[in-house]
């Protein structure tokens, strides 16, 4: 297991230079092909858990390929994820299914109710397909099912790893541990930055040196001149967003809240008092505040209120997780004071007196609930336009991929990140409002899942851990109304790899 260790991370030091080398324009971009070459031979020739372990770490760090001028935006995990299934499949077979009985045949029954959600999945990406037969653009639709799908494996190698040796769970949280530590470690590195530079130098600085290797040349460009890393004010010079190795803050926020189940089952399991770790989710806190994402905060705000209604119901038996999480949310808000003046703090040394600090901020803050505040306002306007396109087309939508449709925009505002400002809405008018309901059914399976493997495991990490992630879906569940960051590529892969943890721990628990 040793050298196994240090395989994994002689290779993940290996492509840690080799970005910093592109991003540094020591080398070309097309370095990424070799990197990436790299990858494909240690996925060939190398256990699959030391594969895999790579790739969950590697989540922050997937760049793009640069495949001709125009098209430089496929990331590299696309390829990857491609290739570990593959080697799965030849090295072990995929199983779709593991119940069987004792005569090695498929339990029908048992399966359909054991993976409901997995089953529910597949008629969702089918439901895609049709809509294709009524998308303006079939091309972009597709490669939006391709996308899904691809993410969609990282699941199956999980679980399908995990079924049959229990100890790779171990490997696959340890690697999440890693790949949070990454995100949130650039994410704070942002901030250092604006201290000793201002924030046009930071805006070229990270637009043409870290997005073009990122993302590729086409989404530099566009952040160039149109991006959500900062916030505005009528009478204050703006404020960084950190939103670490993504394209928007939104989806650094989303990231932070499905890491914050690692942390918080940490501090529930410590055997003795633990700065460190109090520290750490105090930053992991404080990044989805730094991010400058209302969504993040009024859905903290909801779920505040829900854990308040079920208190009377479920307090005595988890005392302790829900006092956790419930602190968790309270020091989130106590946050935000301290925040804005770091946030204000560049400023308040260059601008001495005039500066107010962190007043501003907490404009930002109040105007959630102002509807004639612009952004509030225009995403209102988007909401409108989507329900009367939902209602015209009730069955298929527009089509999958097909969203800039909705709002008379030219397809090619898709790369642009046109969307409907929230998951369901966006589907709703994308495949149509069967689609949704099987998308609302998915994540109510989830949602059942996760307390399925809270409240019959035994005390354990994952028993933990699954109580805190259902904590954590909530939220996300409820930042989905007001965004569609959760269709990120580092966000979706990540999401899908805690739910490889989730029905991994519900299979080696014999959960069905």
């Amino acid at each position: 297991m040793n050298n196994s260790i240090s395989k994994n991370i002689v290779v993940l030091f290996f492509e840690i230079t080799v970005i910093l080398l592109m991003v540094f324009n020591v080398l070309p971009r097309e370095a990424s092909w070799f990197l990436t070459g790299l990858l494909v031979f240690y996925f060939l020739f190398s256990p699959l858990e030391d594969s895999l372990w790579v790739f969950i770490v590697s989540i922050p760090l997937f760049i793009a390929l640069p495949i001709r001028e125009g098209f430089d935006t496929l990331a590299n995990w696309r390829i990857l994820s491609i290739v570990l299934f593959l080697v799965l499949f030849f090295k072990q077979g995929i199983s779709l299914s593991l119940i069987k009985d004792n005569f090695g045949k498929w339990k029908l029954r048992e399966n359909l109710e054991h993976y409901r959600s997995e089953h529910l999945k597949w008629i969702f990406i089918l439901i895609a397909m049709v809509s294709l037969f009524v998308a303006q653009d079939v091309w972009i639709g597709l490669k939006k099912i391709i996308f899904l799908i691809n993410g969609f494996l990282i699941y199956i190698i999980i679980r399908n790893l995990v079924a049959k040796r229990k100890e790779i769970l171990d490997i696959v949280i340890n690697a999440a541990k890693v790949a949070i530590g990454i995100t949130l470690g650039l994410g704070f590195l942002q901030l250092a930055i604006i201290f000793f530079i201002n924030l046009h130098q930071f805006w070229y600085l990270w637009d043409r040196q870290v997005i073009n290797v990122y993302y590729g040349q086409a989404l530099s460009n566009l952040l160039s001149y149109s991006n959500t890393w900062f916030s505005y004010y009528s009478y204050q010079l703006p404020t960084l967003r950190i939103f670490s190795v993504f394209p928007d803050s939104h989806s650094f926020a989303i990231f932070c809240i499905i890491a914050l189940p690692f942390f918080l089952t940490l501090l529930f399991l410590k055997k003795k008092n633990n700065k460190t770790l109090y520290l750490l989710l105090i930053l992991s806190l404080s990044a989805i505040i730094f991010s400058g994402s209302r969504a993040a905060w009024a859905s903290a705000i909801g779920l505040i209120l829900i854990i308040l209604f079920f208190i009377p119901k479920l307090y005595g038996k988890w005392k302790k997780q829900i006092q956790l999480a419930l602190g968790s949310l309270i020091i989130f808000f106590l946050l935000f004071p301290i925040v804005a003046t770091i946030l204000f703090m560049p400023q308040y040394i260059e601008l001495g007196r005039e500066a107010t600090m962190g007043v501003s901020f907490f404009e930002r803050s109040k105007s959630i609930f102002d509807l004639d505040e612009a952004s509030i306002k225009g995403r209102l306007e988007i909401w409108r336009r989507t329900i009367d396109s939902i209602v015209l087309h009730p069955w298929l939508g527009v089509g999958i991929g097909n969203y800039p449709l909705v709002l008379n925009e030219s397809l090619s505002t898709a790369k642009k990140g046109s969307s409907a400002h929230s998951l369901y809405l966006d589907f709703a008018a994308e495949i149509g409002v069967f689609g949704l309901l099987i998308l609302l059914a998915v994540f109510w399976y989830i949602l059942k899942d996760t307390w399925q493997v809270f409240t019959r495991a035994n005390k354990s990490f994952l028993q933990v851990w699954a109580g805190f992630f259902l904590f954590a879906l909530i939220w996300i569940l409820g930042y989905s109304v007001f965004d569609v960051v959760l269709l990120n590529d580092k966000v979706l892969l990540f999401f899908v790899t805690n739910l490889g943890i989730l029905y991994g721990a519900k299979s080696s628990l014999s959960l069905s």
